[in-house]
């Protein structure tokens, strides 16, 4: 089984942390791919690839099932999922269990994604719910099987919908460049994340 967690991460926070923690834990027996866009296909990234890809490399290099995966850093164009979950079938073949996840504000704008329909035929999917909140399954997902064990996903390839719960980190990477930008020192990221961002002197301005 393979769990993708993908996103800009400009920067990595301690939410993201605590769902990538979450996932590991969930699926004690599956590699967890953290995959960093290189175009993000709805927003622009503040700070460039090498950067937001170096801040993880830092993050996750002591975790033993959490992997940094280079699939959509090394791919032209722009970052679409379908297209990344279509390269981790033909890799892993027709059996594989791939389950992908996102947490509920992505869950919401899964509409307004490239292809979002193939997503059910190629993965299954698991939301990630913060702290006792239950996003609405996306209309786009309706035909996805409800499963309410994380076990149940090994049994086929995709096509199931679980979710699961994660603790409540109330921020966002717009919330931690705006603090930078302001001045203020104490941010929600890890310390090496901290370090790394003044080393570099990231996002002292809302717009660099």
């Amino acid at each position: 089984m393979q769990i993708l967690f993908g996103g800009t991460f400009d920067p990595v926070h301690n939410g993201h942390v605590a769902m990538m923690d979450a996932l590991s834990a969930a699926f004690p027996h599956a590699l967890v791919h953290v995959i960093p866009n290189r175009l993000p296909p709805h927003r622009q990234s503040v700070a460039d690839s090498g950067h937001r890809l170096a801040m993880l490399d830092l993050l996750l290099s002591g975790y033993e099932r959490i992997t940094v995966d280079r699939i959509e850093m090394e791919r032209d164009g722009p970052s679409y999922t379908v297209d990344t979950l279509k390269a981790f079938r033909a890799e892993y073949g027709p059996d594989e269990p791939l389950v992908l996840s996102m947490g509920a504000d992505a869950a919401r704008g899964l509409a307004r994604w490239h292809q979002p329909e193939r997503i059910v035929e190629l993965a299954h999917v698991c939301i990630l719910d913060r702290d006792g909140q239950t996003a609405e399954t996306p209309d786009v997902l309706a035909s996805m099987r409800p499963v309410d064990s994380i076990d149940a996903l090994a049994g086929s390839a995709f096509g199931c919908l679980c979710r699961l719960q994660t603790p409540a980190v109330p921020t966002s990477s717009t919330e931690v460049r705006g603090l930078i930008a302001e001045g203020i020192e104490t941010l929600p990221v890890p310390q090496e994340i901290h370090d790394y961002i003044s080393n570099h002197n990231l996002y002292r301005t809302v717009n660099d």
